[in-house]
């Protein structure tokens, strides 16, 4: 993967493409995962397949994913830096990384 910053506008809607190519069996993940935390804190954000946060293209392709986090859970979010992981998760509990400890930053709404 290239490299990867996440900005999140606090209380906007999210919305951001993830492409993992060269990953032979990436048609039978069984999840991707993106995990955003700050610093030596619990993560605030566990976006999945599972939760909807992680969805299909329209129209579905192979290796292609869409993040869309709504507004009203970003609005939720702390601000400041912190730090996220992108993992696929397999039958059998296989799990792989592809991406950990991106850059991510949580701007707020002016005037607040």
């Amino acid at each position: 993967m290239d490299k990867w910053q996440i900005i999140f506008l606090k209380g906007a809607t999210y919305e951001q493409q993830i492409a993992l190519a060269g990953v032979s069996d990436i048609a039978t993940a069984t999840n991707w995962r993106v995990r955003v935390a700050q610093p030596n804190a619990v993560a605030f954000l566990d976006a999945t397949i599972t939760n909807g946060m992680i969805v299909d293209i329209s129209p579905p392709t192979t290796g292609i994913k869409k993040l869309v986090v709504p507004a009203a859970t970003t609005a939720t979010f702390p601000t400041g830096n912190c730090r996220f992981d992108f993992e696929v998760e397999w039958t059998g509990g296989i799990v792989r990384r592809y991406y950990e400890n991106g850059q991510a930053q949580v701007n707020p709404k002016v005037g607040t």
